[in-house]
């Protein structure tokens, strides 16, 4: 069964592209290697974008002439258009676009790397439009795509700072979880179980006040699971003793 447009709009507008956005001449940009490889592992099945051909047109002295040969842009006296067709679950999304320079004027004249470079932003827009950072269009008409080399270290850096971000938030879910645990089991405070906690890290390992957040809470959280470790030894071992 063909899944329908507001499904896969549901699916991929859900998915959060704010770590992956950068800003450049005034516009927001994703990676389109990135919104690639988010499409396919969402939906594997999606076939390989369709670039639309047209028949060549050169500039002579008697104007523009077409000729035989098919390329995957076309040429008109204002400008160089592109158009690119994304099909998921059955479903078409197309869209086009005219290729421009850094600053985002049309180039009448353009190289093949520009026209490639813009094949791969209109390949961006067309997921656009099924919803893949979508958002990211409003007020502008232009599209996300490739980001330069400092453009993608600074977005590899936000990436790592999320991934950190949520594992420290693990690593604090778990103490919050053990520190009750311990204290019932030993039948005394948080406090002072934490207080106890605090001195054996700092007596094993030394400046330990000005380790990293999550590398502090991950050795709290080992303390604890060893302190749960011993009480429940001990028990076992007086049980032993009584019998």
């Amino acid at each position: 069964m063909t899944e329908t447009k507001e499904s896969v709009f549901e699916t991929l507008s859900k998915i959060d592209v704010s770590g992956h956005v950068e800003k450049k001449m005034g516009l927001s940009y994703l990676s389109w290697a990135w919104c690639w490889q988010t499409l396919k592992t969402t939906y594997p099945d999606t076939p390989v974008p369709k670039i639309t051909k047209y028949k060549e047109m050169l500039l002579t002295k008697n104007g523009y002439e077409l000729t035989d040969r098919e390329v995957p842009y076309l040429t008109t006296p204002t400008g160089t258009m592109v158009e690119v067709t994304v099909s998921i679950k059955g479903v078409d999304y197309t869209q086009s676009l005219y290729v421009m320079d850094n600053r985002n004027k049309v180039v009448v004249n353009p190289t093949i790397g520009q026209i490639n470079k813009t094949i791969q932003r209109c390949t961006v827009k067309a997921i656009a439009m099924a919803g893949l950072g979508l958002n990211l269009y409003a007020g502008e008409d232009l599209p996300m795509g490739d980001i330069s080399e400092q453009d993608k270290k600074k977005a590899e850096q936000k990436r790592k700072q999320s991934e950190q971000k949520a594992r420290l938030q693990t690593v604090l879910g778990e103490y919050r979880e053990l520190l009750p645990k311990v204290a019932e089991a030993y039948e005394t405070t948080t406090g002072e179980i934490e207080e106890q906690v605090k001195q054996t890290a700092e007596s094993e390992i030394e400046n330990f006040d000005k380790m990293p957040a999550i590398n502090r809470g991950e050795r709290m959280n080992n303390i604890l699971k060893d302190m749960l470790r011993q009480k429940g030894a001990t028990e076992q071992g007086d049980l032993l003793a009584e019998v």
